[in-house]
């Protein structure tokens, strides 16, 4: 029987897994890569509980967006998951690729089920689990076809920490989209135009307003940098359960005028282009999207020294203050309000960095979903 050439074949589907799809670095990483696959895939995304921001963003826009309602308590349900096996199979799914915990579960159990291949893809560092938790990560990762680590070090610690096979793992790198995330040409217009402060230095953070990303050192750095008559605003871009208690801490250090909280805004590349500085103060991050993304913008950046920062800024970046010291950061804040020399030096600074680019990092999923359905 003679083959069927590849350019005749209809798209082998991936179905992108997650339980909705908030604003989030893994929604942006899986909605980067899709329209880069290769043509021989089709990149679809099913929400087991509700789209979320993203997935009605991307439906709207014309993406291959499906909502099954198959998780809609707490609780995985024996049914909920034959019910996704079910859709899976009736959809000709040919790739099951999971982003988040509760998604994991789902897709590799289904894909077994069904015989097809699953993608396990770790996006963050491994954070101390719960027991429960732990056990069933470990069973998800036993259950999947491949592994996918968003860098080197989170490679290590699944091979470590769950005695994952080295060759079961890829590194692809978080992915920017090299059309969207560019400098701007006019940012005195876009501060005007999202009605944000147009004198002195204005620094801000893409992300969400969660402990872990450490906002209020920020505040307080801007407190103690405003004290020392340094002309500094703030712009936090996110939403999350800490808008209410950072509000106030700005308010209770006098600066709530200085401050401002847009919550989430879609699309962020303009909010990030409006800035003179980016700060992120995280006590813990994985490859940082947002970092990444600044960096695409052409942003001068200062932020933690914590492994996940290090590893694209580099160690001797001149930026690099200690997680949760205010102090630190203030006296990089009011050298950069005063010195247009200093933010020149953290512009040089990130011109070694390697922007991993979307399309870059679709190849490497594609060669990966070659080889599983080989």
């Amino acid at each position: 029987m003679e083959s069927v050439p590849q350019s005749t074949r209809p798209p082998r589907k991936v179905a992108f897994v997650f339980v909705s799809m908030p604003v989030g670095g893994a929604e942006d990483f899986a909605l980067g890569v899709g329209p880069h696959l290769a043509p021989e895939f089709q990149a679809h995304y099913v929400c087991l509980r509700e789209p979320g921001p993203l997935g009605e963003e991307a439906a709207a826009s014309g993406r291959h967006v499906h909502l099954l309602p198959v998780f809609s308590s707490r609780w995985l349900t024996p049914w909920g998951i034959r019910r996704f096996a079910a859709w899976l199979q009736r959809e000709g799914i040919s790739v099951v690729h999971s982003q988040t915990h509760h998604a994991h579960v789902f897709a590799t159990k289904a894909a077994r089920f069904l015989g097809i291949p699953s993608v396990v893809h770790q996006q963050k560092t491994l954070e101390e689990l719960p027991p429960r938790r732990r056990r069933i990560f470990r069973s998800a990762l036993e259950r999947c076809s491949h592994v996918v680590a968003l860098s080197g070090q989170t490679a290590r610690d699944l091979s470590r920490t769950f005695e994952v096979p080295p060759d079961k793992i890829s590194v692809v790198p978080n992915g920017i989209e090299r059309s969207v995330f560019c400098q701007s040409a006019d940012r005195s217009a876009l501060r005007r135009r999202l009605g944000l402060p147009e004198t002195g230095l204005l620094v801000g953070s893409v992300g969400r307003l969660h402990r872990h990303k450490s906002h209020e050192t920020t505040i307080e750095a801007l407190a103690l940098a405003r004290c020392q008559e340094a002309e500094v605003s703030a712009v936090f871009v996110g939403e999350g359960a800490r808008r209410a208690e950072l509000e106030g801490l700005a308010r209770s250090l006098g600066v709530a005028d200085a401050v401002v909280f847009v919550g989430a805004r879609r699309p962020v590349v303009p909010w990030m282009q409006s800035l003179d500085l980016f700060v992120l103060p995280s006590v813990w991050e994985g490859q940082p999207l947002a970092l990444l993304q600044a960096v695409a913008c052409g942003l001068p950046v200062v932020a933690s020294n914590i492994e996940g920062n290090t590893a694209v800024l580099g160690r001797n970046y001149p930026g690099l203050f200690a997680p949760g010291d205010a102090t630190w950061l203030a006296k990089l804040l009011i050298t950069a309000a005063r010195d247009t020399s200093f933010v020149d030096t953290l512009g040089r600074g990130l011109q070694g960095v390697d922007i991993p680019w979307s399309d870059a990092s679709a190849r490497q999923l594609a060669d990966i979903y070659r080889t599983l359905l080989a």
